[in-house]
């Protein structure tokens, strides 16, 4: 069999822990890393832009896109759809780039199952303190759905030992330094 010539990356952590930033600056750095761009049934929050941060879509288009084979892999989380486009996927790490799928923990479980091939990593926070703050400084979301959001990401930490690699968010050039040896580790000869 032989080698891709690319590496799928999945990257999941709790809401807050800084998955976006940390990607973010990794891209800057790297010019091969490429996020996947996930397809989703929520609305878009502030300043997010469609084909950018995801592509949103009505419940109606996610379902018929899901019956058609379209994704990798599609979960219901925090009361909305998301997935994961396996056309996307497949074709950047063809061109051998360093594809990135963001996905919440229930996807990555599936996602680690039909695909072990993809390496996985799970960003922590530097404190359950750290998270909260986090989490209440971004102001998206009322009362009701901040603790909805900490109950959940207390239940996505407990699954980090199923990653393959964990790496805390404490600052954010460490965390991507770490991403980025791990996958010259595993891609020696990538650029």
């Amino acid at each position: 069999m032989s080698k891709q010539p690319g590496l799928a990356m999945i990257v999941s952590g709790p809401s807050g822990v800084g998955k976006d930033t940390v990607i973010d600056a990794w891209k800057k750095l790297d010019q091969t890393v490429e996020r996947v761009i996930a397809y989703t049934t929520r609305a878009p929050r502030e300043g997010e832009v469609d084909g950018v941060d995801y592509h949103f879509v009505s419940r109606e288009k996610f379902q018929k896109l899901a019956d058609e084979g379209y994704f990798l892999e599609h979960k219901e989380v925090h009361g909305n759809f998301y997935a994961t486009p396996l056309v996307d996927l497949e074709r950047m790490v063809a061109e051998g780039k360093t594809a990135i799928l963001k996905i919440d923990v229930q996807g990555a479980l599936s996602v680690m199952e039909l695909r072990p091939d993809i390496i996985s990593v799970f960003i922590l926070p530097p404190s359950w303190e750290e998270l909260e703050r986090r989490l209440t400084d971004r102001g998206t979301e009322d009362k009701e759905k901040l603790i909805k959001r900490l109950r959940n990401a207390q239940l996505e930490i407990d699954q980090a030992p199923h990653y393959r690699y964990q790496i805390v968010n404490d600052i954010v050039e460490n965390c991507v330094a770490k991403l980025q040896q791990i996958k010259e580790e595993l891609c020696p000869t990538s650029f």
